[in-house]
This record gives C-alpha cells, sequence and structure tokens, in this order.
C-alpha cells in the first residue's frame, strides 16, 4: 500500500477524533495566563482554547492546525517551554517527518498572539480552524457575501471582490473578525487565504504561506475590540477638511458637452452650476480616459481636450475646489513599454489587460510614484485609485498590492502637501487604511445597488475603513437612475461620510432632471456640508480607537438581538440613528429603535420610548432619522469650498443640544488641531454647557422647556436680545464666542415628557 496513503488515512483520523471532543472532556495540560485571559493548551491530542479569566467563559475553541497544501495535520505538541507570558512548544504533524512550532504569548493582558511557523519553509499553507459556538462575526470583506452584516455561512477567498448581482469589485477587506463571543482575530499577512465562518460547526482561515502570526483580541464589548485592531494594525488616515464636502465626477468628460465645446469646458461648466444652485462642493475628480492612446492612461499626458490642465487646476481653486484624477496599477502606452523593457511588470499578463508593475519591489515601487508624480507637479490634490482585482496582478499578490499602490499613491501626495489631499480606493486591503479611503465598487443604478451600499457602508466600518461613499445614484446605469433612486441615494449619502456624485449623460442633474430633484440635491448636499463639524470629529475619533461613524446597531446595544444582523438602518456617529429609503415606492417605513429615549430629527417633536417599531413618513426628500436623548450635534458651515453666493462668509458653528434627564454627556469636537470636550451637565436648578475655545464661533441650539434665566460667562442674559426660545419648536439660541459656560436656570430636559 502507498506510504503517502497510509499516512493521510492515519491524519484523517487523528484529526476526525477531534472535532468530536466533548467540551466536558477537554483536559489542559498546560496554559498561560494574563490579568483578563487564559489560554489552556491539550498536548496530545493538540489543541487550545482561551477563556475569559473573569468568568471562565470559553471564547475560543481551536480545533485543528494543519501545514502545506497537502493538510499535514498536527497530532500533538511536544518541548513545551514555558515563561512568565510565552509558552513555545513544537508541533508534530501527521504524514511527514518535518515539524512545526507553535508560540503563545500575551502581547497584553487583552491580546493573545499566536505565532504558527513551518520547519518546512517550502510548504504553501498554513490552516487553523475552530469550534463554532453559534456566535456572530463580523468583518473581513466588505462585500456582504450573506446579505447582511453577519458573516454566518460564508465561505469565500480572502482577495479582491469580482462580480455581484448589485455591485462589481466591492473589494475593501481585513483579515480582521469581531464575534458576539466577546473576542476578535486577526491575522496579520497579507498572503492569498480563505476563511469558512460558521459551517458544518467549525470556523477556519488558511493562508498561502508557511508562518502566520494571528492575535486572538479580547474585548468584551465591540468598541474594545475595534480599539486594540486599530493600536495593532494602524489607524485610518484623517481626511482635509475639504474632502468632508460633497464631490462630483463624470465617468466620461468627452460626452454630453452640452454648451461645452470640450471636456476641460466641462469640467468648469459644472463648477459653475454647482455655485449658481448654491451647492457645497469641495472638489470635483476626472475619470479615465483623460490622457492619450488606449484606455486614456499610461502616457501620463492629457488629450487635446484637456487644452490647458495647469489652468484648469488654477479655475477650479479660485473657485474654491480640487480636482482629483483616476489612477490604477495598469500599465498601457509608455507605461507598458517602458515597465516591459525594465522588467518591472508582472509577466504572462496580456497588453490589453494592462499588467500591474510589480511594486514589490523597491526600485519599481520608486518608479511608479514617480510616474503619478507629473500629475502631482501639476497641482492634482488627490486620486480615485481603480482596479487591482481584474487580473492583471497574480492572486498571490494581490492582498499585498492593496496595501502597497495606494500607499505610493499618497506617500507622493504628502510630499507634495503634507496631509492636504485625498485619496480613495475601492480594492484596499487592512493596513491601506493608512493612506485611502473607501468607495464601494461599481454599483448598479437600481434601488438593489443602494441596499448593497447601505451593507457595504457599515462593513467597511467593521474593518476599520471608517472614511467610505459610494457612487451616489449608481454606476452601472443601464439604464440611469429615476429621480427617485437618485433622491433617496442622495438622502443615504448626506448621511455617509464622504457624499460622491455621479453625473452625466441622461444623469446630470440640473439638466436632466425637474426642480423637485434639484431642490432635494441642494438640500442633501447642504445637509451633508453642515453635517462636517459632527462627522470630522466622529472621523477624528475613528483614528485613535477604530470606532467608525456609520456604525451597526450592535455595536451600541450588544444585548439587542433582534440587530444581530440589522443593516437598513445605523448610528451616524453615536446620536443620530439613521433609516435610508431603499425600497421603490415607499413613503414611509418601519423603524425599529433600540432602548432609550429618542426624538425624530426631521421635526424635533416627536418623541419615542425603545425598544419599539414604528411607522415613519419618509415622503420623497426625507430620510427618516432620530436623535438620542443626551445628543450633542455640532453643525454649521466651517468650510468655505466653492461658496460664492454669500459674500461676508465666515465659519461658523451651530451646536444642537438635546439634554438628558438621567445625566451628563459629552461631545469631543475636533478643532482641526486636537479635540475639545463640550460638557452637558444637568444641575440641581438647570442646565449647565461648557467648553473651550473651539477655533470657531457660532450659535447654540438647546432643546429644552422653561427655562427661566440664562447666563452666559456669568453674566445674565436678556431674552429677545441676548438670546431667544420658540415656544413652539422648544428651542432656545444663544450666541457663543470663544470658552464659553452657559447656564439655563430652571430649564428641563425634553426626554422628561411622555412618549410614544
Amino acid at each position: 500500500m502507498n506510504k503517502k496513503f497510509v499516512y493521510l488515512c492515519a491524519a484523517i483520523l487523528i484529526a476526525s477524533s477531534l472535532l468530536w471532543l466533548a467540551p466536558e472532556g477537554w483536559a489542559a495540560t498546560e496554559s498561560l495566563e494574563s490579568s483578563a485571559l487564559r489560554v489552556e493548551v491539550n498536548t496530545s491530542p493538540y489543541s487550545f482554547r482561551v477563556l475569559e479569566r473573569s468568568t471562565g467563559e470559553v471564547l475560543l475553541s481551536q480545533n485543528r492546525t494543519a501545514f502545506t497544501s497537502d493538510r499535514h495535520f498536527v497530532t500533538e505538541a511536544t518541548d513545551v517551554k514555558k515563561q512568565p507570558q510565552t509558552l513555545q512548544a513544537t508541533l508534530v504533524l501527521a504524514g511527514t517527518d518535518k515539524k512545526a512550532h507553535v508560540t503563545f504569548t500575551f502581547t497584553s493582558p487583552d491580546v493573545l498572539q499566536v505565532k504558527l511557523a513551518s520547519d518546512d519553509t517550502a510548504s504553501g499553507e498554513t490552516y487553523e480552524e475552530f469550534k463554532d459556538q453559534n456566535e456572530h462575526y463580523y468583518g473581513i470583506w466588505e462585500y456582504p457575501f450573506a446579505q447582511g452584516i453577519d458573516n454566518r455561512g460564508v465561505d469565500q477567498d480572502f482577495l479582491g471582490f469580482r462580480r455581484g448581482p448589485d455591485v462589481n469589485y466591492d473589494s475593501a477587506r481585513a483579515p480582521f473578525y469581531m464575534t458576539s463571543k466577546k473576542y476578535a482575530l486577526y491575522v496579520e499577512s497579507t498572503a492569498q487565504a480563505h476563511y469558512t465562518i460558521a459551517k458544518e460547526g467549525k470556523t477556519s482561515f488558511s493562508f498561502a504561506e508557511p508562518q502566520l502570526i494571528y492575535n486572538v483580541i479580547y474585548g468584551p464589548s465591540y468598541a474594545e475590540m475595534l480599539n486594540r485592531y486599530n493600536s495593532l494594525a494602524g489607524s485610518a488616515f484623517m481626511p482635509p477638511l475639504w474632502a468632508f464636502s460633497s464631490i462630483w465626477w463624470r465617468d466620461d468628460n468627452h460626452e454630453d458637452l452640452r454648451k461645452a465645446a470640450n471636456a476641460q469646458e466641462l469640467v468648469m461648466d459644472d463648477a459653475d452650476h454647482l455655485r449658481e444652485l448654491h451647492i457645497p462642493s469641495g472638489a470635483i475628480w476626472l475619470d479615465r480616459p483623460f490622457g492619450t492612446g488606449q484606455q486614456g492612461w499610461g502616457n501620463m499626458d492629457w488629450d487635446p481636450s484637456f487644452p490647458d490642465p495647469p489652468k484648469m487646476v488654477r479655475d477650479l481653486k479660485d473657485r474654491g475646489m480640487f480636482l482629483l484624477i483616476w489612477i490604477a496599477n495598469r500599465s498601457w502606452n509608455q507605461l507598458y513599454k517602458e515597465g516591459t523593457e525594465k522588467g518591472y511588470l508582472f509577466p504572462g499578463i496580456e497588453e490589453k489587460v494592462g499588467p500591474a508593475a510589480d511594486v514589490r519591489r523597491p526600485e519599481v515601487y520608486n518608479w511608479a510614484k514617480d510616474k503619478l508624480n507629473v500629475y502631482v507637479r501639476l497641482g492634482i490634490k488627490g486620486y480615485k485609485i481603480d482596479r487591482g482585482e481584474e487580473e492583471e496582478v497574480p492572486h498571490s499578490v494581490e492582498n499585498l498590492n492593496a496595501v502597497l499602490y495606494p500607499k505610493l499613491a499618497a506617500e507622493g501626495l504628502e510630499d507634495a502637501y503634507g496631509k492636504d489631499y485625498f485619496v480613495f480606493s475601492r480594492n484596499a486591503n487592512d493596513t491601506a487604511r493608512k493612506y485611502t479611503a473607501i468607495w464601494n465598487g461599481d454599483t448598479r443604478a437600481t434601488f438593489g445597488g443602494l441596499a448593497v451600499s447601505i451593507k457595504t457602508g457599515l462593513r467597511s466600518g467593521t474593518i476599520n475603513f471608517p472614511m467610505w461613499g459610494s457612487d451616489t445614484g449608481g454606476y452601472i446605469n443601464h439604464p440611469p437612475p429615476t429621480k427617485e433612486l437618485f433622491a433617496r441615494w442622495l438622502e443615504f449619502s448626506a448621511y455617509s461620510p464622504m457624499m460622491e456624485i455621479l453625473i452625466g449623460p441622461k444623469r446630470t442633474i440640473w439638466y436632466d432632471h425637474d426642480q423637485e430633484l434639484i431642490d432635494i440635491t441642494k438640500k442633501y448636499a447642504v445637509a451633508h456640508h453642515d453635517l462636517i463639524p459632527y462627522t470630522r470629529s466622529y472621523m477624528y475619533e475613528a483614528t485613535k480607537t477604530g470606532m467608525p461613524i456609520m456604525r451597526s446597531l450592535i455595536f451600541a446595544y450588544p444585548a439587542d438581538q433582534k440587530l444581530s444582523d440589522t443593516w437598513d438602518e445605523y448610528l451616524y456617529g453615536a446620536d443620530l440613528l439613521v433609516a435610508p429609503v431603499a425600497t421603490e415606492g415607499a413613503t414611509s417605513r418601519s423603524v425599529y429603535l433600540p432602548a432609550g429615549q429618542w426624538l425624530d430629527y426631521n421635526d424635533k417633536t416627536a418623541l419615542h420610548k425603545g425598544p419599539a417599531t414604528i411607522t415613519a413618513n419618509a415622503p420623497l426628500g426625507t430620510i427618516p432619522v432620530f436623535v438620542r436623548e443626551g445628543a450633542i450635534i455640532p453643525r454649521g458651515d466651517i468650510l468655505k469650498a466653492n461658496n460664492n453666493w454669500n459674500a461676508n462668509w465666515t465659519p461658523k458653528l451651530r451646536i444642537e443640544v438635546f439634554p438628558s434627564s438621567k445625566g451628563a454627556s459629552k461631545f469631543d469636537y475636533f478643532t482641526g488641531d486636537a479635540a475639545q470636550t463640550i460638557t452637558v451637565s444637568p444641575k440641581a436648578k438647570g442646565i449647565e454647557i461648557s467648553f473651550a475655545d473651539l477655533g470657531v464661533n457660532g450659535d447654540l441650539e438647546v432643546y429644552c422647556r422653561n427655562a427661566t434665566r440664562v447666563v452666559r460667562n456669568g453674566v445674565p442674559l436678556k431674552a429677545g436680545t441676548d438670546y431667544s426660545y420658540d415656544a413652539h419648536a422648544r428651542k432656545l439660541s444663544v450666541t457663543f464666542q470663544g470658552a464659553t459656560t452657559l447656564t439655563l436656570q430652571g430649564a428641563r430636559s425634553l426626554f422628561t415628557s411622555p412618549v410614544h
């Protein structure tokens, strides 16, 4: 009988026996502890589990480990060596004389690092398998393979996503997931990989490399898991102020010229229409083709339809806007010719595909970066990075390319502009968050495309890509978006961190739609712009903690099992619950409000007590939004951008306060340099609001009742002169300058009223 076949049968029998090992029969022979966790190792047959020390609860139960593509399973652990924070062992493999090694290390009390290494350095794979404990799994892919935010039942490669029914190339990803069992798991690898989540009672991953490091991250809360992952993998970059306003683009500026003589004039025509309609915007970006030759990319130049690119950049800047362009690691034209001559391109990929440059090599990395600098020197302030998962890169390099290419693009911009640049990509992996934001690929111009965008926005947040947006109206537009779809997508994009709006043939809002849609566009572009103080503050928080701006409700209400796979409503920051309308023909929708008290943010009148399901009115042009008790919502116009309609424009904040009846609340407002805390505190005889200098002056709008006396910085104010109170809106308005302490004597929270 074939010896290899005997080894394989033995390995299968041993591995199968581990699956039937009952928890009560599990006996640890070695253990290692931190103040938070305990890891118990069974040496024969080999397995381990991680427990919460305070309760003894099993968080993670490992079943099997294997090495090489032939899956030589580990049978036992020998030669155990133990130090205060580390446990090492040699691993015996079935079917081979070669050995492997495992090292458990508490890098902190809440993080257990597991290092696996095979003596066979040519080994093609490391495989790890765990028992599924019926937990929910959040993360890994931006694309919703299981149709929601939970990954249970998913069996997929860890690579860029190709094509789906409602979106193509939705490719943000990270080898990280969180679970409802109080732990997360992060693999430190860019290798080609595969995950199987909660199938046949097990969860597993395999990475195509002989050595692997992964981290078991203890929470117990989702916020703590994200924070620790953020510390391990690195935080997202902080975009410049102007990137938080709306960004506009066309798929091809050579089409639909209307009155423009060429593509460059069309760019300026769009910029001028935005100003005429008083639609705030910080940038326009140009899609390919804008250069000469095949595909309009690779000669690193401009075609004749852009007769004077430096003037175009200057003219936009004079209008308060920046110009961004499409780029990709694709080699056509001069890039292909020069890259081929130098041996810089991946071999075996046809010219028509546009093979990528192998930017793993330092000399190729610098070459690609220098090629992009042609545009940086012109004044281009950012990029939309396309492709990377269309067979121009070998699968084995795809995950690493999705880090290195955004990195080199960002570095070229940073060399010229410091931090005043913006990059967003569809194909980005893990640590690429240090360099790029995300757009969710090529969505269909359908309500299905809108629905998948809501899901992907939330999923992007679970893998710590907090600056996220979608092609408003959808990209695959055959036919173009209807008026209703465009309006609903504009509503949603207003409450997305990035608002990117696609116009063009049969979908240019000021040419192809009626006044109602123009008004809706203006309303929600203005709302998005007005929310910049709020959104940017939460983006800054995301860079420090990993908590996204768009948040799945389960993150804030983990005990509410109704929310374990809820995707059609979400928290925007901590204080606003947003419920987009993604159903064609709907004029209302069901909204689930979690525990607590909520105020309808649209009318600021109706109060609701959760948990409860209500029906919210949602006529076209209205997105249901609810504000949490105790909320502080900094809004206002702090970015001039393209605003030429206000001759006396100055930056101004408008801080909405919804005091709680139960206790104090705070908001960490990002000034551009640091966070300043705004505090709202109930007092025995009223409400007190205080904060240091926020860098911008403005108005406080306090939603309350029965204020009898108003004192600002120790000075009593006169009603009607120094402050106003709208009894119908129950809103007290008062200006502030610099550091402020405002006392509202006699004031009571709205949330003490009877609720629906």
